[in-house]
């Protein structure tokens, strides 16, 4: 086995790789872009700081194994994107991240990493470098065979535009994984879409939406109501709207949604909806000591 920097010459191999394991759930982890384009995108930005945040295992010529970091310079924290492997697992998870932890305790806070509960095997290694569990989260899906369509009222409901950029970052959660400009600017992507709710010149809510695979899965990353309006229904609206764009006029066959497992209202809602619960989500962190932050130069 042998341990190596993620190379540019490597990447659509490696962005390959890691479209398949992460499409089983016994190796799936979050974060991880689902198709192979956008993964290779992802994996790309790896490459282009000075220090090293990706690491490949090979034998001979085959990939064994996978560990990269995803950092968010602004909150000093890295989520794994790994560590994946598939064989002799324990050795060359061990292996990666003892490449991979230098940066993580040199530069980062917080390292985080999240998976289903069927990933055994990164669910040991969370446990042996006493790693905390900080959240459940819940995946739900909505199948277009079981959707009904509503009759409300969705004469509030616009486009975004970037005039209203204040007023979205005013609802959007700052712990949230995408900022508020990045959540806009991918909304610009072809089958993508940034609705809002407006009343009276005002936003009251908004809803972020993805086309994950195309003519078959879309999903609801943000929906976000102003406090002062909460129960009034505008989330609600906003969902069945987004929820009858990606059926009607997206052809998609399932749509998802993500609540924490203490986010009894939310849940209620979404299952009245017609929602039902896929996967669960056991998020993780490692909190580090605090050191220099890493170069941002870009070679």
């Amino acid at each position: 086995m042998n341990i190596r920097e993620l190379e540019v010459k490597d990447l659509h191999k490696v962005a390959d790789w890691l479209h398949r394991m992460n499409n089983q759930d016994h190796h799936y982890v979050a974060w991880l872009a689902s198709d192979p384009n956008e993964i290779f995108e992802q994996i790309w930005t790896l490459t282009q700081f000075t220090d090293p945040l990706a690491y490949v295992a090979w034998k001979d010529d085959e990939i064994i194994g996978f560990l990269g970091l995803l950092p968010f310079f602004d909150q000093k924290l890295c989520r794994l994107l790994g560590p994946f492997a598939i064989e002799n697992e324990r050795e060359v998870i061990e292996s990666l991240w003892d490449k991979a932890s230098l940066t993580v305790y040199l530069h980062f806070d917080v390292a985080k990493v999240a998976c289903f509960d069927s990933n055994t095997e990164l669910l040991s290694f969370t446990e042996r470098h006493q790693f905390e569990l900080y959240n459940v989260e819940k995946t739900l899906a909505l199948h277009k065979h079981s959707f009904e369509a509503s009759t409300s009222d969705h004469s509030s409901i616009v486009n975004v535009i970037e005039e209203d950029f204040q007023e979205i970052d005013r609802l959007h959660p700052k712990a949230a994984y995408y900022t508020t400009e990045e959540m806009i600017r991918l909304s610009r992507e072809p089958e993508n879409h940034l609705w809002g709710y407006q009343e009276n010149g005002s936003l009251l809510g908004y809803i972020y939406f993805e086309t994950i695979i195309e003519g078959h899965e879309g999903e609801i990353c943000f929906v976000n109501v102003s406090d002062s309006e909460q129960g009034a229904g505008i989330g609600t609206t906003l969902i069945e709207y987004a929820l009858q764009y990606a059926f009607h006029a997206l052809s998609l066959d399932v749509v998802t949604i993500s609540v924490r497992t203490n986010n009894e209202e939310a849940e209620k809602l979404y299952r009245h909806l017609g929602f039902r619960t896929v996967n669960t989500i056991f998020a993780y962190e490692k909190k580090t000591q605090k050191v220099p932050t890493i170069s941002t130069t870009i070679h």
